[in-house]
């Protein structure tokens, strides 16, 4: 697929290195050390792996590099970014600004996807972005009427799919409350586990991993019909936490919106594969902007 004939691009996290069965445009490479979360980290042979394939399909090459970083890991990650570019990866999805500083002093700021989920909450804001030649990607907590403004600029990454990560701490939290509690066993990344706040019914899941804690929507966020007036230049789907075969059937319904339209029929099948959708503020105003 090329540049020339798509104008929109559906992209998202790899899950494994089943690479010809993700009928994505760009591949999303969690970057072992120095991404944030995901369901299955890549070091750096296998992300050479991921962009000599992604290379021989004409596939866009994006890594996940979004975690918060401590001033010793700098080093090794200008290392990593340095051989990063050296395999042609197109974009880097980052949060902190040490990845901003890095691509600012080579003069390529417009290889970062800024990806902060919070950040990017207005049309100005967006725009101060994109003009740095920056690609941002917009907050999942503001209205349809907001995003409408905001795809209308050059380069957007619009999250469309999945659970929304809510909440980020360096603090490892479970095992801080393991240790409250004096349980002698270690917490281990590999459990699941809920929260849930008193004044709530739902429940939330919340991870650990060496980075730090997380917390996820109750929900799957996903905007689909809206893609009639919403053409940004990225689709994002968040594939966490989403299974395999789910994943890439939600992934085809999106190439066909991008290429045809949204439909009712596509809509339900959505819903189908999983009904726990919402929207977010989309369409309702969050109750502390009320006037």
């Amino acid at each position: 697929m090329s540049e020339e004939v798509k104008t929109t691009f559906l992209i998202g996290e790899l899950n494994d290195l089943d690479l010809v069965n993700y009928h994505l445009d760009g591949f999303v490479v969690p970057i072992k050390s120095f991404a944030s979360y995901a369901t299955r980290f890549f070091d750096l042979d296998e992300a050479r792996i991921i962009a000599s394939y992604c290379l021989n399909n004409n596939i866009i090459r994006i890594a996940k590099v979004d975690k918060i970083i401590e001033n010793d890991e700098l080093d090794s990650l200008h290392h990593t970014l340095d051989e990063l570019l050296k395999m042609e990866y197109d974009y880097f999805m980052c949060t902190d600004m040490a990845v901003l500083a890095y691509f600012k002093n080579k003069n390529m700021l417009n290889k970062i996807i800024y990806s902060s989920s919070k950040m990017i909450a207005s049309l100005n804001e967006a725009s101060y972005y994109v003009n740095q030649g920056i690609i941002p990607v917009p907050s999942s907590e503001i209205s349809y009427d907001e995003l409408k403004d905001i795809c209308k600029l050059d380069n957007i990454c619009l999250t469309v799919y999945g659970y929304l990560d809510i909440f980020y701490s360096k603090r490892k939290l479970l095992s801080l409350f393991n240790d409250y509690q004096g349980k002698k066993a270690p917490f281990t990344f590999k459990n699941s586990y809920k929260i849930k706040e008193e004044s709530r019914n739902e429940f939330n899941e919340i991870l650990e991993n060496e980075n730090g804690s997380f917390i996820f929507s109750d929900f799957i966020y996903m905007i689909y019909r809206e893609l009639n007036e919403l053409k940004p230049k990225f689709l994002k789907i968040n594939s966490y936490n989403i299974p395999k075969a789910n994943l890439f059937k939600i992934i085809d319904i999106y190439q066909e919106a991008i290429e045809k339209g949204p439909t009712i029929a596509n809509y339900n099948s959505l819903l189908d594969i999983d009904g726990k959708v919402g929207s977010g503020f989309l369409y309702v105003k969050a109750n502390i902007l009320d006037e």
